[in-house]
């Protein structure tokens, strides 16, 4: 009951959160990121993680394959094969695979790992679909060179001068959230909490506000960084035409969605 009343607190007064979020993160996070902060008392598991997310973000993904193999062994080994993080974990290695060009063996980690998420997590849990489409999306596929991974700078920056953030009370914290489980390296997390920010800002705002079409714009990069491919390409589709019809053909929100369709096709184009 403490800490549900701590929580309570802090969403009351949105202003505060991001200072209580830098002083005190536990007091905002879920028992998700907790287990990831108990992680960061073993420098060995530290070290690895920020290896081998390093290299995935900064586009060596055929080097990143190892430490991330090696980070699904050491999290089994601490907390269980069929751990829900750990099977995260096996999620972004599926995805490092197709990222090095391996969309075979992708294709083989995911059928495997659909296996074990039905059994442990049901029919109907959300990462389900997620490893489903992209099974489907690469069994199709022989061969795909990753286009550079967003930076969480780049995130809400394509129309952020021409849109206002003024959130209610308890809404930034999910943003906040993505943001701490981003740098991480928790990419899965990031797309869950943002996922959480999208419904509110859709709640509160209406679904035609920008606002609101920005947010969607950083959940589908957010969607491609985890790796969820044919997932961010749904999302783009889905999200330009709404652009269109909200924005106009020629607004720079619509153009970048246009562009990042082709990049994450592997069709000619540049996002600007």
């Amino acid at each position: 009951m403490r800490w549900v009343g701590v929580g309570l607190a802090v969403l009351a007064d949105s202003r505060d959160i991001g200072h209580e979020l830098k002083r005190h993160p536990e007091r905002v996070m879920t028992g998700r990121d907790r287990a990831w902060r108990a992680e960061e008392q073993d420098d060995g598991t530290r070290e690895l993680r920020l290896t081998a997310v390093w290299r995935r973000r900064n586009w060596k993904a055929a080097d990143a394959v190892e430490p991330y193999e090696q980070l699904v062994a050491v999290r089994a080994a601490a907390w269980g094969a069929d751990h829900p993080l750990v099977l995260d974990t096996r999620l972004c290695l599926a995805a490092v695979r197709a990222e090095a060009g391996d969309v075979a063996g992708a294709a083989g980690e995911y059928e495997r790992l659909l296996g074990d998420m039905l059994r442990v997590l049901g029919a109907d849990h959300p990462r389900i679909a997620w490893v489903r489409r992209n099974l489907a999306h690469w069994r199709g596929r022989t061969a795909w060179v990753a286009p550079p991974l967003p930076r969480m700078d780049d995130l809400e920056g394509p129309v952020r001068d021409e849109v206002t953030y003024r959130e209610r009370p308890g809404t930034a914290v999910h943003g906040r959230l993505a943001q701490v489980r981003w740098r991480q390296g928790d990419e899965v997390g990031a797309v869950e909490a943002y996922e959480t920010l999208l419904r509110e800002r859709a709640r509160h705002r209406g679904a035609d506000d920008a606002v609101t079409l920005v947010t969607r714009l950083t959940l589908a990069d957010m969607r491609a960084e985890a790796g969820d491919v044919a997932g961010a390409l749904a999302a783009y589709e889905s999200l330009l035409g709404d652009m269109v019809r909200l924005l106009g053909a020629d607004h720079r929100g619509t153009r970048w969605t246009r562009e990042k369709i082709k990049k994450w096709r592997g069709e000619p184009g540049r996002a600007s």
